[in-house]
């Protein structure tokens, strides 16, 4: 077997590992009802593309108003044919392992020799912010790495049109990407490819153009958080970016001057004033473009630092375990799953009565929201329930694992807690 292929076996064997053991941990978060309103809305949505809309009822219009996501509208092919929250798990996880293989080919082209350029899949897999995106709620940024990477490659190239349908991609995901499209765009024409950079220029201004003339039309404005020059909880914004670069080596440092084209992937992060959620949280969908881009000058640092490639792994690894922001780090254990209460959300999928869910009880939405009458309260409402975030119970997963025991601890939400704390009701 040569090296090239020997190097591509071992990341199929890693993209393999990598997929079955986030599509498991996926899977126990969604029964211990875990997953928040994310994935009940692109779940709504796509079932409701089939009459026409994308209409969803946590965000209570039309996604399409709330984000420029038509690229999305596939996803109600496979939702038409298995119309479950596992279905949406499934493309997730595979669109942001599959990555890897992009990423690979990317790293090739760039001068990687093979073993290299498998280490760098590798190193992908591992990053915190790789499993974060695999473990999160459903997002069109699940999507951001693969088109990232394979609209890279075509420039790389200088093929015009494959770049163009992959920057498409991107602006068909969000309006942001029209931003960091025009930046690239901009760059490219000056220092690698003016026709394709000015192309690639031309269809961001178009793309986001034409999202804000819809948007004008419509009445409406875009989900986005505001926006100032203060720059709140530094310490996570360093941690970020420590975390991006830690699982490559530093190898993206080896660019030097060309890392000040990150500026705008930074900025719409530090920048951004307090959200529903901390959105420099390594773990957030906000930091996939983040994250591509690190991979990506990744891939054309190590051709400076060549040694580098040998502490990839063990880097990522070191990094990846200890702070990854999912379940696969020391202390934490998978959910404790209440089935009967899984049992009621499901039942609320197949029921024909209209409901209202608590927002409170966005786990039930996740799974119910496949019936387009089950919508999400519009408020939130304290009803004093305040679930530890991971299961630090090893003794009640493994007895969890024998069918028919019963929970050794109270739960609350998948989560073991001491006997009189504040439990979840069941819902009606």
């Amino acid at each position: 077997m040569t090296q090239s292929r020997r190097a591509h076996a071992i990341l199929v064997a890693a993209v393999a590992v990598f997929a079955a053991t986030y599509l498991a941990l996926d899977l126990n978060r969604l029964y211990a009802l875990r997953y928040g309103a994310d994935l009940g809305t692109f779940l709504q949505m796509g079932v409701n593309l089939w009459h026409g809309s994308s209409w969803n009822g946590a965000e209570w219009r039309p996604h399409f108003q709330v984000h420029d996501s038509w690229v999305l509208a596939p996803i109600a092919l496979p939702l038409a044919l298995f119309p479950k929250a596992q279905t949406l798990l499934v493309i997730q996880v595979l669109a942001v392992a599959c990555a890897a293989f992009a990423l690979f080919r990317f790293a090739r082209t760039a001068g990687n020799t093979a073993a290299d350029s498998c280490m760098l899949g590798i190193a992908y897999l591992l990053s915190p912010a790789t499993q974060g995106l695999a473990y999160d709620n459903f997002s069109e940024n699940v999507f951001v790495p693969p088109a990232a990477f394979w609209g890279a490659i075509a420039v790389r190239r200088r093929a015009l049109v494959p770049a163009l349908l992959a920057a498409q991609c991107l602006l068909g995901l969000k309006e942001d990407e029209a931003l960091f499209i025009t930046w690239f765009g901009v760059a490219c024409a000056l220092w690698w490819d003016r026709r394709i950079g000015l192309w690639l220029t031309a269809l961001a201004l178009a793309n986001g153009l034409a999202f804000a003339i819809a948007e004008r039309v419509a009445g409406v404005q875009p989900s986005i958080p505001a926006y100032g020059f203060q720059i709140h909880d530094p310490s996570g914004k360093v941690s970020l970016i420590l975390l991006l670069l830690a699982p490559f080596a530093f190898t993206p440092l080896a660019l030097g001057r060309r890392l000040l084209l990150s500026l705008p992937l930074l900025a719409e992060i530090d920048l951004a004033k307090p959200w529903a959620f901390e959105i420099s949280r390594i773990g957030s969908h906000w930091a996939a473009p983040l994250l591509a881009a690190t991979s990506l000058a990744a891939a054309l640092g190590m051709r400076s630092w060549p040694r580098a490639a040998k502490a990839l792994v063990p880097c990522a690894l070191i990094v990846g375990i200890f702070f990854s922001d999912t379940v696969l780090k020391p202390g934490r254990w998978p959910y404790v799953i209440d089935w009967q209460q899984y049992a009621r959300a499901a039942a609320l999928r197949e029921s024909s009565r209209e409901v209202i869910v608590p927002r409170e009880y966005e786990g039930v939405w996740a799974v119910a929201a496949v019936n387009p009458v089950v919508r999400l309260s519009r408020q939130s409402h304290d009803i004093g329930i305040k679930c530890p975030a991971y299961d630090r119970d090893a003794r009640a997963f493994f007895a969890s694992l024998r069918f028919g025991a019963a929970a050794a601890a109270p739960l609350c939400q998948g989560v073991p807690v001491p006997p009189g704390s504040a439990t979840p009701l069941p819902f009606p």
